[in-house]
């Protein structure tokens, strides 16, 4: 019996490592050239697929070889260890991130791709949320609830607006502010807000214990508004429209 046979865990390795990159690490022995290019492609193609329906928009940038090429640098990199299919476009975004000058002509690439990873991530969240009747004297009154399912993240590009013709190559004077958030009927949302409205959802997510109207005030206080009560009104409006489009859930004593 022959001892010098590799192990089928030293096999596998090996097999996984041509696969992931066959330009460093020639193929196993044991396979012919036809068999592996087989495998070469269908695993390419696959997370390729993957990634081309998870990130539409910066799918749309790239012609089929280059798209192939991001995606091999992604494989060669390690970075997608995990065994779920769900979770790859997670590992995809962290990978751009690490990798911010891959394609130096889409300096954008990392914060389109975790914009468009926030939609994917909340459409398919698997906490369910409900809503209980309140009122704007609630809102100032009590502490509003905001949904777990909503999400605000600052961007240096205009995220919301690439596509094909629109590739910016120079980040925004000031950041932009999106909010994504997933409604009571499974439907994603988007959309971009003023730095006030941002600092306020903001202080909502953080700090559960001011009501709306203390939040209000120190927002008021903290940027020197000359009107306190006016900015309280103008608050009240966005807590109403909050509401009304499920980033706000219900109000806590």
């Amino acid at each position: 019996m022959s001892h010098n046979k590799p192990s089928f865990k030293q096999a596998q390795l090996a097999f996984a490592a041509h696969i992931r990159n066959p330009e460093l690490h020639p193929k196993p022995d044991a396979i012919e050239e036809r068999r592996m290019a087989i495998y070469r492609d269908l695993f390419i193609n696959s997370i390729a697929g993957l990634l081309a329906d998870s990130f539409p928009v910066l799918r749309s940038l790239y012609n089929d070889v280059d798209w192939q090429q991001l995606i091999r640098s992604y494989f060669k990199q390690e970075h997608n260890k995990t065994p779920h299919f769900p979770e790859i476009p997670r590992e995809f975004v962290a990978f751009l991130k690490d990798h911010q000058q891959i394609d130096p002509d889409k300096p954008f690439l990392y914060e389109l791709a975790h914009y468009e990873w926030l939609e994917l991530h909340l459409d398919k969240h698997c906490i369910e949320v409900e809503k209980t009747a309140v009122d704007g004297s609630s809102l100032l009154n009590e502490v509003p609830v905001v949904s777990p399912l909503v999400r605000i993240h600052s961007y240096q590009f205009p995220v919301h607006q690439i596509k094909p013709s629109f590739q910016p190559q120079k980040p925004l004077d000031q950041p932009l502010f999106m909010v994504v958030w997933r409604d009571t009927n499974y439907q994603v949302h988007f959309s971009s807000m003023n730095p006030f409205s941002a600092m306020l959802l903001e202080t909502l997510i953080n700090q559960s214990t001011h009501s709306g109207q203390q939040a209000l005030e120190q927002l008021a206080v903290d940027h020197q508004h000359p009107d306190t009560q006016q900015f309280i009104q103008f608050g009240l409006q966005t807590l109403e429209q909050w509401y009304a489009q499920d980033i706000i859930l219900t109000t806590t004593k």
